[in-house]
């Protein structure tokens, strides 16, 4: 079994390898058929990663052999990485068409998901190191396409300013567990090391953490991300979805030694917050497709880094994926927002039938997400926080579903679908746990008071947007200067942002 799962991990990584040689041999004469060849092979690889996962799934021992480790949660990650990548490459078919950088494109596009897959079976701090440096360099250059559009040259400039300096950080960590620990396994770190509690690591692990942080574009470092419009859509699809995660699974990858560090996970849990609090607001704030988007990842990698400053590890991987499904799927669709029938929003204050209705859906959803899960309602626990934004988005999904026809039947259908949703996405963390015991094995501490403040804050604000109350904020004059103050936060770069078509170079 132990063979044929490493020899599976290997054709995981010889998949986008065997694209990229196709572009090499074939593109210069048959450049559409080796396109396609190509994708073939990425969505072969993909089939290949979730049988890997469902062999590795019944695998007591997974070992390491030679620099990789196959373990369920790298395998986890390639066969999202690889669905995604596949994905975009299908799409990418027809929307580059035609493109003069067409060849080239599809070649960086495999080579970056060859990259990410290696960064993700990696059991070795140099090689993940390298994987790492590599996917980011290799987005930048995605991000620019063409040099000659300054806006997007400086997009990718802007990007590298900022990843760049996460990259050295990160080697100057791995550096220092090495020395600490004489090796050079990941796998051996994080399980094998009796004092995780050192001085020593906790530098490394705060290097870790500012990583991770420029990674997903946690503020104060998030300025690349809303500046970086100007990229092809497949190519912010393929960012957004996959690489600004890497942040999420940078800290799972060392979760045993961050258990053993409550200040640091604090001081994640806070700059979480923070990010996901001020991406919300943003997202309100912006007029454009692609601004509101570029603003709603932000404000989800501040969740995701939220579930791992409360240590709910199996939680962020599980936001983790469906942030990264559900983001790319956004973004291939945007392109037909335009046809979308629009609602006006009026900020009025619904009826109290329709928010109590809308409570109770909540509440449904709430239950159905703690009954699959197991979590307990009435508690203090680090899973509090689930359930809490579990039952406000059950209230806002259900509010969506009956808020413009509240026939009886439509109430009934509603309440059952958030009832479901709720059970679902408590399924799929319930079974990342199962998959992923020893990422469930760690104490569950109360909730301290700050966290329970931070709690109290996002559902005072989601209150006071949901019952209508915003609308008498919205006509006092500190609104104004309030409005003005976030809206400028929110804009990108002014290097990185394309005024008229003419500085547009296609």
């Amino acid at each position: 079994m132990d063979k044929l799962l490493n020899g599976l991990s290997i054709s995981l990584m010889l998949s986008p390898l065997i694209a990229m040689l196709f572009y090499s041999l074939l593109g210069k004469t048959r450049n559409i058929q080796a396109t396609y060849y190509g994708t073939t092979v990425i969505g072969f690889g993909f089939g290949l990663s979730l049988l890997a996962l469902i062999v590795s799934a019944n695998t007591v021992n997974q070992n390491s052999y030679f620099l990789f480790h196959a373990s369920t949660l790298s395998l986890l990650l390639s066969t999202l990485i690889l669905f995604i990548s596949f994905i975009i490459h299908r799409f990418s078919l027809r929307y580059m068409h035609g493109d003069k950088c067409y060849r080239r494109y599809f070649f960086k596009l495999s080579a970056i998901t060859l990259t990410t897959v290696v960064m993700a079976l990696a059991d070795n701090l140099l090689l993940f190191w390298l994987a790492w440096s590599a996917s980011n360099l290799l987005l930048i250059n995605l991000m620019i396409h063409k040099s000659q559009w300054k806006a997007a040259y400086n997009s990718g400039i802007l990007t590298l300013k900022t990843l760049l300096p996460g990259s050295l950080l990160l080697i100057t960590a791995f550096w220092i567990l090495f020395t600490l620990n004489n090796t050079l396994s990941i796998e051996t770190i994080t399980s094998e090391v009796s004092n995780k509690s050192s001085p020593a690591i906790a530098v490394a692990l705060g290097f870790i953490i500012l990583t991770a942080m420029t990674q997903s574009a946690i503020w104060p470092f998030h300025r690349w991300l809303i500046s970086s419009l100007n990229s092809p859509t497949p190519v912010s699809a393929l960012m957004h979805a996959g690489l600004v995660n890497g942040g999420g699974f940078l800290i799972v990858k060392f979760a045993p030694l961050f258990v053993m560090q409550t200040n640091l996970l604090t001081i994640l849990f806070i700059f979480g917050a923070l990010t996901a609090l001020l991406g919300t607001l943003w997202k309100l704030l912006q007029w454009n497709i692609k601004s509101m988007l570029a603003s709603s990842t932000m404000a989800q990698m501040g969740f995701m880094i939220m579930q791992c400053g409360l240590g709910l590890f199996p939680a962020a991987i599980a936001h983790l994926c469906w942030h990264g499904l559900f983001k790319s799927y956004l973004f291939l669709n945007s392109g037909s927002a335009v046809q979308q029938k629009k609602y006006q929003n009026k900020s009025r204050p619904e009826k109290l039938t329709t928010l109590l209705t809308a409570f109770f859906g909540g509440l449904l959803g709430m239950y159905g997400f703690a009954l699959i899960t197991g979590k307990p309602i009435l508690s203090l626990h680090a899973s509090t926080f689930l359930l809490g934004f579990a039952f406000i988005t059950g209230t806002q999904f259900t509010l969506g579903l009956i808020a413009y026809e509240k026939h009886f039947k439509k109430v009934i259908l509603a309440l059952a679908l958030v009832f479901s949703i709720g059970i679902f996405y408590g399924g799929s963390i319930h079974l990342i746990e199962s998959l992923l015991p020893d990422l469930t094995g760690f104490p569950q501490h109360q909730l301290s008071s700050l966290q329970v403040l931070t709690l109290i804050v996002f559902f005072s604000l989601w209150l006071v947007f949901s019952m209508g109350l915003f609308k008498k904020i919205r006509e006092t004059r500190l609104w104004d200067w309030f409005y003005m103050y976030m809206f400028n936060a929110s804009t990108p770069h002014p290097k990185t942002i394309t005024a008229n078509r003419h500085t547009y170079y296609y």
